[in-house]
């Protein structure tokens, strides 16, 4: 069942609602979680050359910042065409859907990779599912990695173009991270770490980080069983090597990133504190260690030039190369239950095979 035929059956098929809360008073949120059932999954495919990789990221990203989705601004059947697409990705791969409703009043709820919510007029969603790690003593145990798919659309509202009612494609912003994530997510079904891995895909980041505030306030899971979040938004403008990485806030995740560093290595700039503007924001306010990858913003960002034939995607590649070793390490590091009351992780190195 895809996004918008959950939308279409709403009125005549099970929706369960939860309770409705205001997120820092911009938006009333009605979380449902639409009992849907995924099609059956193909299997995953063999690993490819490291050329079918670009392939496969450049393919993605020219879907998702395509004129078809007229820049997936939340609440558009652009956006609700990302929703699927990502969707399908996971089915694809075999992923386990991550939402489930136990309370359904009408009939048994099952699994669904959508997390619906309302805002005002619209209806959006996240995006869900599990690669089950392959450590039993810490399966039960997560690293997230997340990016938002949505854009500005033709949206005159936070734009910087001179004519604000173009369609933005958002390549960069965030069709890169959005196909970085599906990268990961390929690698990791194939090849799963000790940990288990959440692979999450955000509505509605550009309207106010509204999709990852849904997600931390209405979990499907306790987040402190979260070691690490690893967001990506905007990675696909390398220049000059240069990387930053926000929420660099403990030795333990520093060291977590430097060893990953290796040739040909990053000029990385390492940031303490979240810059406060993506989805990484709404889980270090609630005690989930994040950090943001970033390329950093060029002269297109949030305007209609922001296209796929802008995108670098060797440079690309290389970062989704770096944040595979990063959460390996981070889905290795430390023994169960090495989380500590405050919440912050205790990875350390350790030598392993995943």
């Amino acid at each position: 069942m895809t996004f918008r035929g959950l939308m279409r059956r709403a009125g005549n098929w099970v929706v369960c609602q939860l309770t409705s809360h205001a997120i820092r008073g911009v938006v009333s949120a009605l979380i449902v979680a639409a009992c849907a059932h995924p099609s059956p999954p193909a299997a995953a495919p063999a690993a490819p050359s490291s050329r079918s990789g670009v392939v496969r990221l450049r393919t993605d990203i020219e879907y998702l910042a395509s004129d078809r989705l007229a820049g997936r601004r939340a609440g558009t059947p652009g956006s609700d065409s990302a929703a699927d697409f990502v969707a399908s990705r996971f089915a694809d791969l075999g992923l386990r859907a991550l939402f489930v409703i136990s309370d359904c009043a009408r009939a048994p709820c099952r699994q669904s990779y959508f997390q619906l919510f309302t805002m005002r007029t619209m209806t959006a969603t996240n995006v869900g599912a599990i690669i089950t790690g392959s450590d039993p003593l810490m399966r039960d145990e997560f690293v997230a990695i997340s990016a938002h798919y949505d854009h500005l659309g033709r949206s005159a509202t936070d734009v910087k173009d001179l004519e604000p009612t173009a369609i933005h494609p958002g390549a960069d912003d965030n069709a890169s991270g959005t196909a970085a994530m599906l990268e990961l997510a390929r690698r990791l079904a194939e090849r799963p770490p000790r940990r288990s891995v959440l692979v999450l895909a955000f509505g509605a980041e550009e309207l106010g980080l509204v999709g990852s505030r849904v997600f931390v306030e209405h979990p499907p899971l306790d987040l402190q069983r979260i070691a690490v979040a690893i967001n990506l938004d905007m990675v696909g403008r390398l220049r000059r090597d240069e990387l930053t990485v926000y929420g660099v806030e403990s030795p333990h995740l520093r060291a977590l990133v430097d060893s990953a560093n290796v040739a040909p290595r990053f000029a990385l700039s390492i940031e303490p504190k979240s810059s406060k503007r993506s989805d990484d924001y709404s889980f270090s306010t609630h005690g989930v260690p994040a950090m943001h990858f970033t390329t950093g913003e060029h002269p297109s960002y949030h305007r209609a030039t922001d296209t796929s034939r802008l995108i670098e995607f060797a440079g690309l590649a290389r970062v989704t190369d770096f944040v595979e070793r990063v959460v390996r390490a981070a889905a290795r590091c430390g023994q169960a239950g090495s989380r500590s009351r405050t919440g912050r992780s205790h990875c350390r190195r350790r030598s392993s095979r995943t």
